[in-house]
């Protein structure tokens, strides 16, 4: 089969001709309708020193996808070949002390697909059937982005939303979903900020309120005079950019809760004291999607049409055009990419 590897320890991907998998046993194989491209995937291609220290090449890279079940191993009853479907990447081993307390996004022992083992870049993949969600009726396009949004819903309704005022900090794809996902759960207003004007309108387009140009206006300011002076009851920093993490704590209420899933390259310096603990906030560090709330979550948001994420996804590219889609994130323009696989 066609797939996108990364064949050696250096900068860049190639389109290879690599064995098809198949589906042992508790598995099924997908054919692979779509894929979204991520910024793991830029790490990757650029083989930064993240994907330096993590990465055993080869490997099929890619993450986020859905597609077509077309074979089912033994013991699998719940799916059947056919189904659309999509698939959580983080693969857990079900038996530590974070899966058995219910917090199996933090599994100590997790392989993500297209970083740990092959993933979803190719024509076909197999996947634990543990891991499988089918579509009903959600179009593999949106499917294909689910696992990024998971993300954008775990960091929204973890907190409490209906009635709230929400600050997304950072306007890329899954800040805007994020806007989107506060919209949609109830937020009484929804304020953004970036520096990016297209990614602003993305934002504006998702049904945030008020929209910050963290380039020329003073955020905070900004947040105060739109919250009465009192700040934000939920912040959402997705940028992990240092300054914004910053505006994030001085933007939240008093008694505010501050959702970080921004990864910041470095260490960042706080000011504990006066950022967090005489302000009594809560703070929460989002990783992945909670497994499988999150999923449920999203599959009844769209299925219901309470959200319509489309507006994200900027670009589409053919699987053999991956160096093209990656520059369109370089270039800090795009909203989600995805590409068609089949």
């Amino acid at each position: 089969m066609q797939a996108i590897l990364k064949a050696t320890r250096a900068p860049g991907l190639k389109v290879a001709t690599v064995p098809k998998p198949s589906a042992g046993p508790g598995e099924v194989l997908i054919a692979v309708r779509h894929a979204g491209v991520c910024g793991t995937d830029l790490h990757i291609a650029d083989w930064d020193a993240w994907a330096q220290g993590r990465l055993h090449p080869p490997v099929v890279v890619g993450h986020e996808f859905a597609g077509e079940i077309v074979g089912v191993g033994d013991g699998v009853a719940e799916l059947k070949t056919g189904q659309l479907v999509t698939a959580e990447g983080h693969i857990v081993c079900g038996h530590c002390l974070q899966c058995r307390t219910g917090n199996s996004h933090i599994c100590k022992n997790t392989r993500i697909i297209g970083v740990d083992r092959d993933g979803a870049f190719a024509e076909y993949i197999a996947m634990p059937a543990t891991n499988v969600l089918p579509l009903d009726g959600i179009p593999t396009t949106l499917g294909a982005v689910m696992d990024p949004m998971g993300n954008a819903f775990h960091a929204v309704l973890t907190a409490e939303v209906p009635g709230s005022t929400v600050f997304v900090v950072g306007c890329g794809p899954i800040g805007c979903f994020a806007v989107g996902v506060a919209r949609a759960a109830g937020a009484a207003k929804v304020i953004a900020s970036d520096v990016n004007a297209r990614r602003l309108a993305l934002a504006q387009r998702m049904g945030a309120h008020v929209t910050i140009d963290a380039g020329r206006d003073d955020v905070v300011q900004s947040v105060l005079a739109a919250t009465g002076g009192e700040g934000a009851d939920v912040v959402c920093e997705m940028s992990g950019v240092p300054s914004a993490l910053h505006q994030a704590l001085a933007a939240v209420r008093l008694g505010g809760r501050v959702q970080l899933l921004g990864i910041p390259k470095g260490e960042i310096p706080i000011d504990f004291a006066r950022e967090i603990i005489f302000k009594g906030i809560t703070v929460y560090g989002v990783t992945g999607r909670k497994m499988y709330e999150t999923w449920h979550q999203m599959r009844r948001y769209l299925t219901a049409g309470l959200l319509d994420p489309r507006p994200v996804i900027t670009h589409q590219f053919r699987l053999a055009q991956i160096d093209e889609a990656l520059a369109a994130i370089r270039a800090g323009d795009a909203g989600k990419i995805i590409l068609e696989i089949a």
